[in-house]
Protein backbone atom coordinates (compact mmCIF):
# COMPACT_ATOMS: atom_id res chain seq x y z
CA UNK A 1 0.00 0.00 0.00
CA UNK A 2 2.73 2.27 0.85
CA UNK A 3 5.95 2.47 -0.51
CA UNK A 4 9.70 2.83 0.94
CA UNK A 5 11.91 5.59 0.34
CA UNK A 6 8.01 8.42 0.75
CA UNK A 7 7.44 10.63 3.74
CA UNK A 8 5.44 7.39 5.45
CA UNK A 9 8.91 5.61 5.82
CA UNK A 10 10.37 8.83 7.94
CA UNK A 11 10.54 8.59 11.93
CA UNK A 12 6.84 10.32 12.18
CA UNK A 13 4.73 7.69 10.88
CA UNK A 14 6.41 4.95 13.65
CA UNK A 15 2.92 5.28 15.00
CA UNK A 16 1.31 4.42 11.77
CA UNK A 17 3.59 1.65 11.56
CA UNK A 18 2.95 0.43 14.89
CA UNK A 19 -1.14 -0.06 14.20
CA UNK A 20 -0.01 -1.59 10.71
CA UNK A 21 2.25 -4.25 12.70
CA UNK A 22 -1.06 -4.78 15.31
CA UNK A 23 -4.12 -3.17 14.22
CA UNK A 24 -6.20 -2.29 17.87
CA UNK A 25 -7.74 0.51 18.69
CA UNK A 26 -5.40 1.61 21.00
CA UNK A 27 -2.88 1.64 18.21
CA UNK A 28 -5.38 3.70 15.79
CA UNK A 29 -6.27 6.03 18.88
CA UNK A 30 -2.94 6.59 19.13
CA UNK A 31 -1.77 7.53 15.62
CA UNK A 32 -4.91 9.23 14.89
CA UNK A 33 -3.95 11.53 17.46
CA UNK A 34 -0.40 12.16 16.44
CA UNK A 35 -1.45 12.55 12.89
CA UNK A 36 -4.30 14.94 13.49
CA UNK A 37 -2.07 17.03 16.02
CA UNK A 38 0.47 17.39 13.30
CA UNK A 39 -2.30 19.52 10.88
CA UNK A 40 -3.59 21.52 14.48
CA UNK A 41 -2.50 24.50 13.15
CA UNK A 42 -1.10 23.82 9.42
CA UNK A 43 -2.80 21.88 6.41
CA UNK A 44 -0.40 18.88 6.54
CA UNK A 45 -0.97 17.06 3.09
CA UNK A 46 1.19 14.03 4.36
CA UNK A 47 -0.71 13.86 7.94
CA UNK A 48 -4.03 13.45 6.13
CA UNK A 49 -2.73 10.67 3.99
CA UNK A 50 -2.14 9.15 6.95
CA UNK A 51 -4.89 9.62 8.28
CA UNK A 52 -7.07 8.72 5.34
CA UNK A 53 -5.34 4.90 5.49
CA UNK A 54 -5.84 4.84 9.19
CA UNK A 55 -9.25 5.06 8.41
CA UNK A 56 -9.66 2.91 5.33
CA UNK A 57 -7.53 0.31 7.32
CA UNK A 58 -9.69 0.70 10.80
CA UNK A 59 -13.27 0.63 8.43
CA UNK A 60 -12.28 -2.61 6.64
CA UNK A 61 -10.70 -4.21 10.37
CA UNK A 62 -14.42 -3.55 11.62
CA UNK A 63 -16.11 -4.67 8.91
CA UNK A 64 -14.78 -8.01 8.82
CA UNK A 65 -15.57 -8.81 12.61
CA UNK A 66 -19.38 -7.30 11.57
CA UNK A 67 -19.10 -10.20 8.57
CA UNK A 68 -17.31 -12.65 11.05
CA UNK A 69 -20.17 -12.59 13.61
CA UNK A 70 -23.28 -11.21 11.26
CA UNK A 71 -25.31 -14.19 12.84
CA UNK A 72 -24.99 -12.73 15.77
CA UNK A 73 -26.18 -9.32 15.22
CA UNK A 74 -29.68 -8.06 16.39
CA UNK A 75 -32.13 -6.73 14.02
CA UNK A 76 -30.99 -3.30 14.06
CA UNK A 77 -27.00 -3.75 14.01
CA UNK A 78 -27.55 -6.11 10.63
CA UNK A 79 -29.62 -3.11 9.26
CA UNK A 80 -27.17 -0.86 10.01
CA UNK A 81 -24.47 -2.89 9.04
CA UNK A 82 -26.23 -3.50 5.50
CA UNK A 83 -27.31 0.44 5.38
CA UNK A 84 -22.75 0.35 5.25
CA UNK A 85 -21.97 -1.59 2.86
CA UNK A 86 -24.96 -0.02 0.85
CA UNK A 87 -23.27 3.31 1.12
CA UNK A 88 -19.71 0.99 -0.23
CA UNK A 89 -21.87 0.19 -3.18
CA UNK A 90 -21.17 -3.73 -2.08
CA UNK A 91 -24.61 -4.32 -3.04
CA UNK A 92 -24.34 -8.12 -3.26
CA UNK A 93 -23.53 -8.12 0.27
CA UNK A 94 -26.06 -5.36 1.55
CA UNK A 95 -29.10 -7.44 -0.01
CA UNK A 96 -27.82 -10.18 1.41
CA UNK A 97 -28.65 -8.76 4.48
CA UNK A 98 -31.76 -6.69 3.98
CA UNK A 99 -33.19 -10.56 2.63
CA UNK A 100 -32.00 -11.99 6.03
CA UNK A 101 -34.15 -9.26 7.78
CA UNK A 102 -37.50 -9.22 5.28
CA UNK A 103 -37.70 -12.84 6.55
CA UNK A 104 -37.29 -12.46 9.91
CA UNK A 105 -39.44 -9.42 10.56
CA UNK A 106 -41.32 -9.10 7.03
CA UNK A 107 -43.50 -5.89 8.38
CA UNK A 108 -40.26 -3.82 9.31
CA UNK A 109 -40.58 -1.14 6.63
CA UNK A 110 -36.92 0.14 5.99
CA UNK A 111 -35.12 -3.18 5.06
CA UNK A 112 -37.54 -3.11 2.27
CA UNK A 113 -36.78 0.43 0.63
CA UNK A 114 -33.47 0.05 1.25
CA UNK A 115 -32.89 -3.47 -0.28
CA UNK A 116 -34.89 -1.44 -3.28
CA UNK A 117 -31.93 0.88 -3.38
CA UNK A 118 -29.77 -1.69 -4.08
CA UNK A 119 -31.38 -3.52 -6.63
CA UNK A 120 -31.95 0.04 -7.94
CA UNK A 121 -28.18 0.72 -8.12
CA UNK A 122 -27.74 -2.71 -9.45
CA UNK A 123 -30.66 -1.60 -12.31
CA UNK A 124 -32.45 -5.00 -11.33
CA UNK A 125 -36.01 -2.71 -12.08
CA UNK A 126 -37.95 -5.24 -11.33
CA UNK A 127 -36.42 -6.16 -8.02
CA UNK A 128 -36.47 -2.79 -6.87
CA UNK A 129 -40.09 -2.07 -7.62
CA UNK A 130 -41.03 -5.36 -5.67
CA UNK A 131 -38.38 -4.43 -2.41
CA UNK A 132 -40.32 -0.78 -2.57
CA UNK A 133 -44.09 -1.57 -2.77
CA UNK A 134 -43.25 -4.34 0.08
CA UNK A 135 -41.91 -1.11 1.91
CA UNK A 136 -45.28 0.99 1.04
CA UNK A 137 -47.79 -1.91 2.04
CA UNK A 138 -45.92 -2.42 5.13
CA UNK A 139 -45.92 0.93 5.73
CA UNK A 140 -48.27 3.22 4.15
CA UNK A 141 -47.05 6.38 4.94
CA UNK A 142 -43.14 5.50 3.94
CA UNK A 143 -42.43 8.86 2.33
CA UNK A 144 -39.10 8.36 0.47
CA UNK A 145 -39.89 4.79 -0.41
CA UNK A 146 -42.80 6.46 -2.69
CA UNK A 147 -40.50 8.93 -4.17
CA UNK A 148 -37.23 6.27 -5.07
CA UNK A 149 -40.42 3.81 -6.65
CA UNK A 150 -41.19 6.95 -8.61
CA UNK A 151 -37.42 7.19 -9.70
CA UNK A 152 -37.67 3.36 -10.54
CA UNK A 153 -40.53 3.86 -12.85
CA UNK A 154 -39.24 6.69 -14.52
CA UNK A 155 -35.95 5.13 -15.23
CA UNK A 156 -37.96 2.07 -16.66
CA UNK A 157 -40.18 4.47 -19.00
CA UNK A 158 -43.83 4.21 -17.04
CA UNK A 159 -43.78 7.69 -16.51
CA UNK A 160 -47.94 7.63 -15.88
CA UNK A 161 -47.31 5.17 -12.91
CA UNK A 162 -44.54 6.88 -11.91
CA UNK A 163 -46.79 10.17 -11.59
CA UNK A 164 -49.09 8.16 -9.83
CA UNK A 165 -46.76 7.08 -6.89
CA UNK A 166 -45.08 10.35 -6.37
CA UNK A 167 -48.66 12.27 -6.58
CA UNK A 168 -49.53 9.94 -3.88
CA UNK A 169 -46.06 9.84 -1.82
CA UNK A 170 -46.73 13.77 -1.75
CA UNK A 171 -49.63 13.72 0.15
CA UNK A 172 -47.93 11.37 3.28
CA UNK A 173 -45.31 14.49 3.34
CA UNK A 174 -44.48 15.43 6.94
CA UNK A 175 -47.10 12.74 8.25
CA UNK A 176 -44.35 9.95 8.28
CA UNK A 177 -42.44 8.56 10.97
CA UNK A 178 -39.03 10.32 9.91
CA UNK A 179 -38.54 13.57 8.70
CA UNK A 180 -39.03 13.47 4.78
CA UNK A 181 -35.99 16.59 4.76
CA UNK A 182 -33.37 14.16 5.99
CA UNK A 183 -34.75 10.96 3.73
CA UNK A 184 -34.42 12.86 0.30
CA UNK A 185 -33.04 16.03 -1.45
CA UNK A 186 -36.91 17.78 -2.13
CA UNK A 187 -35.67 20.22 -4.69
CA UNK A 188 -34.70 16.78 -7.00
CA UNK A 189 -38.36 15.33 -5.83
CA UNK A 190 -39.78 18.85 -7.19
CA UNK A 191 -37.68 18.52 -10.20
CA UNK A 192 -38.99 14.70 -10.96
CA UNK A 193 -42.38 16.17 -10.54
CA UNK A 194 -41.80 18.58 -13.20
CA UNK A 195 -39.69 15.89 -15.27
CA UNK A 196 -43.16 13.93 -15.27
CA UNK A 197 -45.59 16.64 -15.52
CA UNK A 198 -44.13 17.15 -19.06
CA UNK A 199 -43.13 13.51 -19.73
CA UNK A 200 -46.98 12.82 -18.81
CA UNK A 201 -48.31 15.74 -21.10
CA UNK A 202 -50.04 17.24 -17.93
CA UNK A 203 -49.32 21.35 -19.23
CA UNK A 204 -50.94 22.29 -16.67
CA UNK A 205 -49.21 21.24 -13.55
CA UNK A 206 -45.89 21.68 -15.98
CA UNK A 207 -46.82 25.27 -16.14
CA UNK A 208 -47.36 25.76 -12.16
CA UNK A 209 -44.77 23.40 -11.25
CA UNK A 210 -42.25 25.69 -13.27
CA UNK A 211 -43.48 28.26 -11.68
CA UNK A 212 -42.96 27.22 -8.61
CA UNK A 213 -39.35 25.65 -9.18
CA UNK A 214 -38.45 29.50 -10.69
CA UNK A 215 -39.26 30.69 -6.86
CA UNK A 216 -37.38 28.06 -5.28
CA UNK A 217 -34.24 27.50 -7.31
CA UNK A 218 -33.95 30.36 -9.95
CA UNK A 219 -30.63 29.84 -11.09
CA UNK A 220 -30.85 25.87 -11.50
CA UNK A 221 -29.80 24.90 -14.88
CA UNK A 222 -32.41 22.42 -15.62
CA UNK A 223 -34.90 25.09 -15.88
CA UNK A 224 -33.60 26.68 -18.96
CA UNK A 225 -33.55 23.71 -20.58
Amino acid sequence: MLCAGTALAEEKVSLFKVYLNEKTTDNFLNAYNEYEAQRQDTVNFNATIILSYLHLLELERNLALLDENAVKLGNKTKFQYGNILLELRQYDEAISLYKQLNEKVPKWSCPWRHRGEAHWKKKEYDKAVMALEKAIETRETHFDAYTMLAEVLTEMEQYDRAMEVLEKGLTYYGKDIEDPEEEVDMLEVEFLYLDLCEKTGQTEKYREQYEKLKKLAPHDERLKK
